[in-house]
């Protein structure tokens, strides 16, 4: 993920989880509000709860790589903090993926590409 859509300012973790809206799936939670910046910025986290390093780094990775395939239909002007979940280690990437998309959804952030027919 580019360091422009990159979430790290520790004031803007806690102006999020105090001014932002929570929906969650089993394998991960979506915490989001919206920002004055015109392209959508976004967090991942993996506690300890997660399990070791490893599954950490691992859940992280491919949450990233599934915000990375939609990054261009997430709206714009929001923050975004995504939280793994313990079971998010024996998930398969699809799975994970479709995760996150019905997430961005059920939020309606994610914007619907129409072919015109």
């Amino acid at each position: 993920m580019k360091r422009a859509f990159r979430l790290t300012r520790t004031k803007d973790f806690k102006r999020v989880k105090e001014t932002g809206r929570t929906i969650r799936h089993p394998l991960v939670v979506l915490v989001y509000a919206s920002s004055d910046f015109s392209q959508p910025r976004i967090a991942v986290v993996a506690s300890k709860s997660v399990g070791k390093a490893v599954d950490r780094n691992l859940a992280k990775r491919r949450l990233k790589s599934c915000l990375s395939r939609i990054m261009c239909r997430i709206a714009s002007n929001t923050d975004l903090i995504f939280y793994a979940r313990k079971d998010i280690v024996n998930a398969d990437f699809s799975q994970i993926c479709s995760a996150v998309e019905e997430l961005l959804t059920r939020a309606g952030l994610l914007k619907i590409d129409r072919e015109d027919g």
